[in-house]
């Protein structure tokens, strides 16, 4: 039996990754985006400090200027990264304006976890942003942080940037939205018959084992994923694995519906 998720939590962090609001033909998932916007101010106005932590900006850009695939030099992947986040903001603007919700953006990078004064400013702002009740937009700053564009420091598509955010902030809980509806005994795209685990105690070898497949537009899988859990239990929270194509499955989650896979100690 599941514990009932979420009962309990006042300060969450959700995170979506480019696989869910970008298409598989590399269009913008603006239905999803509408959904999921819906649901974030619906938690914000039941009371719950909301944390946004979003990826998709390359994937983004690459639908506004036609390209297929993220080109492999460095420079380009900046440029596409400035002219995304730009547009992708412009959009969750947009539609969280339609809620009269409040929004703040903050860019990270790698090193901000690392040096005590940056992490303090960060963690200044996103206090302040939560006390006017706004919605923190996070996402990583691909402009600047290029050795991560390289894959030599990668938050793996923000799981683990979100983790991070989580656990600097002491939220309750991270929530991740993602291309499958939780953690299998196998890789569900590929077996008829994979089971759903609905609750995970703890990230071991055998947990890790199970991890498999990567977005093609973003940088991350399930092994980033469960890694940003295992960081959080670490630390004794819980993070909620869920599809990111119903995001309304968030509402029904914390409302005590067993679907999506729990990380909890408990």
């Amino acid at each position: 039996m599941v514990k009932n998720r979420g009962k309990d939590w006042k300060r969450i962090v959700v995170k979506v990754g480019t696989s869910t609001i970008v298409l598989k033909n590399g269009k913008i998932n603006l239905p999803v985006i509408g959904q999921l916007v819906q649901t974030l101010c619906a938690l914000r106005n039941s009371g719950k400090e909301v944390i946004f932590v979003t990826s998709g900006a390359i994937g983004v850009a690459l639908n506004q200027l036609g390209l297929k695939k993220r080109p492999a030099a460095i420079p380009e992947q900046q440029a596409l990264a400035a002219i995304g986040q730009a547009n992708l903001m412009a959009i969750y603007n947009q539609t969280f304006a339609f809620y009269r919700q409040l929004t703040g953006q903050i860019l990270l990078t790698y090193d901000v976890f690392d040096n005590p004064k940056m992490l303090n400013n960060m963690l200044n702002a996103l206090g302040e942003l939560l006390q006017l009740n706004a919605i923190p937009i996070i996402n990583e700053n691909d402009v600047i942080a290029v050795d991560e564009m390289d894959h030599k420091h990668s938050f793996g598509d923000n799981d683990r940037l979100a983790a991070m955010v989580a656990n600097a902030i002491d939220a309750d809980a991270l929530i991740i939205l993602s291309d499958v509806d939780g953690l299998y005994d196998k890789n569900p795209h590929l077996f008829s018959d994979a089971k759903k685990i609905y609750q995970v105690r703890s990230v071991d070898d055998h947990i890790l084992a199970l991890s498999s497949g990567k977005s093609d537009l973003g940088k991350g899988g399930m092994q980033t994923k469960l890694k940003a859990a295992e960081l959080l239990l670490k630390h004794n929270k819980e993070m909620l694995l869920l599809s990111g194509s119903q995001p309304a499955d968030i509402l029904a989650a914390l409302s005590g519906k067993e679907i999506g896979t729990l990380f909890s100690h408990e």
